[in-house]
């Protein structure tokens, strides 16, 4: 059992010691996977230090499916909210630096191939592929049940053992794998008189799951000591996961109460309170088929949030078309958000996304005009057009 606390012991030391990270910039927001640039050597140590596997993206420069994982993947929110919190992320080019030789190593023949290494440099899992957002993570929730120690740490709890470094292993493990940790966190902080430890701070922010739990509320009222002792940005993305987390809830359970709480307790980051609650809301009140909100909710949007941002335009009227396909009002603002995305910028997604939208409100010769245009204008730019040109053939349009 020493080996499975070291890690945990190692981050307490650090705190006690106060040789965590202080305060920093304030955090502009989630974004994608963020790469570990040391060595594979000091990734290992990190991963040993922090009791998480090593997820590496082994590929060459030359590789398609390679560029479109980073192009389109990793840089998605939603991934590297996940990989940032599990892993200790690596790029490494096989035909460079220490890559030929981990090619090797590891065996890699295809690219990308997808490792996830342990910090005894043994292979848990692997992948291959370029995969789309929701499948990547799921490989990587495969590489975690691999990797699950919570049962160690249970026979540690259950036998009465409620050493901070136990606590906060057990729940850190249980996270990792997707398993229910409110109870573990709620027990033992209920036993603690002093929630502004070094250690309670640590399970706290751990903790913090949900937006709709007392724990988050605790985050929340040590949120200065939090910053000081992590940073700004670690306690601004905990606010965001759990927000976000309640709001899955909500939808699972059609619970308008879970809704409103977690866009009540988005508050807490108010630069991002705004964009938060009209998202979620149009997800919610669109799942639901409550076109009254979801109206609302996607004129606030297009007012205050997309108005000058073409691609968070072409999202919204796609989420129009997906839950109100059947009602004109709907489908009339789906192409005006169309066409403002248009107006800002005519790159060839949002050209094929206003023409879509023109088709299926019956604009066909429009819809054809645009997209004839598109092709004019991409073949000045040398650019590829087999999109377009495969809207014409699905329209049935002949050259």
């Amino acid at each position: 059992m020493r080996s499975i606390l070291k890690p945990i012991l190692t981050c307490l030391a650090m705190v006690a010691l106060g040789l965590v990270a202080h305060a920093q910039e304030p955090a502009t927001g989630l974004k994608g996977i963020d790469f570990f640039h040391g060595s594979f050597q000091e990734a290992l140590k990190k991963a040993d230090q922090e009791g998480k596997l090593i997820f590496m993206d082994a590929y060459t420069s030359w590789c398609g499916p390679c560029r479109r994982m980073s192009a389109n993947v990793f840089p998605d929110e939603t991934v590297g909210e996940f990989y940032n919190a599990n892993f200790i992320n690596m790029k490494v080019d096989m035909e460079k630096g220490e890559g030929p030789e981990l090619s090797t190593k590891y065996g890699v023949r295809s690219y990308p191939t997808f490792l996830y290494i342990g910090s005894d440099g043994k292979v848990v899992h692997s992948g291959g592929g370029a995969r789309p957002a929701e499948a990547f993570i799921e490989l990587g929730r495969e590489a975690l049940k691999k990797f699950d120690r919570s049962g160690d740490y249970a026979k540690m709890y259950d036998g009465g053992n409620r050493e901070p470094a136990v606590v906060l292993a057990y729940i850190k493990s249980l996270n990792q794998v997707g398993k229910p940790s409110l109870r573990i966190a709620n027990e033992y902080l209920s036993t603690q008189k002093d929630l502004s430890t070094p250690q309670n701070l640590e399970i706290i922010l751990e903790s913090a799951t949900e937006a709709d739990s007392r724990i988050f509320d605790f985050l929340v009222q040590n949120k200065k000591a939090v910053v000081q002792m992590k940073s700004l940005e670690a306690f601004e993305t905990k606010v965001y996961t759990a927000c976000k987390r309640t709001l899955r809830k909500a939808l699972d359970y059609r619970n308008e109460g879970l809704l409103l709480e977690a866009q009540e307790k988005m508050k807490n980051l108010p630069a991002r309170y705004e964009e938060f609650k009209s998202i979620s809301s149009l997800e919610y009140y669109g799942e639901t088929g409550n076109l009254e909100q979801f109206s609302a909710a996607a004129k606030s949007y297009a007012d205050k949030t997309a108005k000058k941002d073409p691609l968070k335009l072409k999202d919204l009227g796609q989420l129009c078309t997906k839950y109100f396909k059947d009602n004109k009002d709907m489908l009339a603002f789906a192409e005006k958000t169309a066409k403002q995305a248009f107006n800002l910028s005519q790159e060839q997604p949002y050209c094929i996304h206003y023409a879509r939208t023109l088709y299926n409100n019956g604009k066909k010769d429009e819809a054809i005009a645009l997209v004839k245009k598109g092709i004019e204008r991409a073949a000045s730019k040398s650019e590829p057009t087999q999109m377009l040109e495969y809207l014409l053939k699905d329209w049935g349009v002949k050259e």
